[in-house]
């Protein structure tokens, strides 16, 4: 598998806030961003981590809609 800088870095972004401290160890991530041009049009675009495989990100995306999500007060 070939290095990607730019994955790479949002890796190592994501690792440093690990949520039970750096005894974790991020193994994979899938994220979607909102972009914006100067027209004020809006799309998505999508990305995963090297080890994480296409329908494992799209199982991520799924839980993360319709999975249960904690109270506002808990973030």
């Amino acid at each position: 598998m070939t290095s990607d800088p730019v994955r790479d870095a949002i890796h190592e972004a994501i690792q440093e806030h690990a949520p039970i401290g750096s005894k974790a160890l991020l193994v994979g991530w899938s994220l979607v961003a909102e972009w914006m041009d100067h027209d004020g049009e809006r799309w998505l675009s999508r990305a995963h981590a090297a080890s994480t495989s296409a329908w494992s990100a799209k199982g991520m995306h799924h839980e993360a809609l319709h999975g249960q999500w904690p109270d506002d007060s808990d973030d």
